[in-house]
């Protein structure tokens, strides 16, 4: 029997053109090179098939019976290589795949919404799969295979992940516009007494980015209600007294509310886009990365 480790693709390739030209000289011209040391591939091919392969006749050589048998294989084996080594065509028109996105709730209206508008337009046949990620592991997540690319902020991530940065985010405050201080500025100390909504996506929390800026000033703030869901926030705001510092590209997306920069400084955060390396090199991957980047 074959041992399979000492044939290489080389001598496969050289058995097609023997094949092919049957004849050394040819075969050895084709090849680049020399008479002899085609006669030595083909005393190799000999010794791996345990087969003359081919027999020389007046004008050069003909195969086997086995001869013929193998190279139908062969053909084949170095067709199937050629093609794991040529680069994966891609048409977004034809692309059949389920594509699972892990993202903040925010995240998913911001950025996950016009992603499927637009996919719906170019790559039709693509499934998406919207699920929530807040308070879990992301790393766990995309290791269990149950996620393909997560969305959220840089606090959830970490260096070792594929990432890329989406955008750079900042806070922003928003109230009703018939709140009594929507056409007031607002000083350090009014805004500290204001009641505040709070968005928590880990849910239940009453101190954030907003209370740690209010704490180095000597301030503290009242969160009269905490929701981890960004649908109860534009009714709260719109008919009631409650206020609420949000990131920049969600508060735009409310309506009738009053958006005002605060007046003091609240560290911001990046968002960035995350992928497991299984489909790092992926082409479908690749292209819907891109995608969002350019979205982003």
């Amino acid at each position: 029997m074959t041992d399979m480790r000492k044939l290489d693709l080389n001598l496969l390739k050289a058995f097609v053109v023997l094949l092919d030209e049957q004849n050394v000289s040819r075969a050895a011209h084709r090849l680049s090179v020399t008479q002899p040391a085609m006669s030595g591939i083909l005393n190799r091919l000999r010794a791996s098939f345990d087969d003359p392969l081919f027999v020389r006749v007046q004008h050069g050589i003909v195969p086997t019976d086995r001869a013929i048998q193998l190279g139908a294989i062969a053909k084949k084996v170095l067709a199937d290589v050629e093609t794991m080594l040529t680069p994966a065509q891609f048409e977004a028109q034809t692309l059949t795949m389920t594509l699972r996105i892990g993202a903040m709730d925010y995240i998913q209206q911001i950025i996950a919404l016009p992603l499927i508008l637009k996919l719906r337009r170019l790559a039709p046949n693509v499934q998406v799969a919207l699920l929530p990620v807040q308070g879990q592991n992301i790393k766990a997540l995309f290791e269990q295979n149950k996620i393909d690319l997560a969305m959220t902020s840089h606090q959830h991530i970490t260096p070792d992940m594929y990432q890329q940065k989406l955008y750079d985010e900042r806070y922003i405050c928003a109230m009703s516009k018939t709140h009594p201080m929507a056409n007031t500025p607002l000083t350090a100390e009014t805004f500290s007494h204001l009641p505040f909504a709070m968005l928590s996506y880990n849910g239940g929390e009453f101190r954030g980015a907003t209370d740690l800026a209010l704490q180095s000033l000597g301030l503290n703030r009242k969160v009269m209600v905490s929701v981890n869901n960004i649908l109860l926030l534009p009714q709260l705001l719109q008919e009631s007294d409650l206020v609420a510092v949000l990131p920049e590209k969600l508060a735009q997306t409310l309506s009738n509310v009053v958006l005002k920069s605060p007046p003091i400084a609240i560290d911001g955060f990046s968002m960035h886009l995350a992928w497991h390396e299984r489909t790092q090199g992926d082409v479908a991957h690749h292209w819907l990365r891109e995608l969002i980047m350019q979205m982003a």
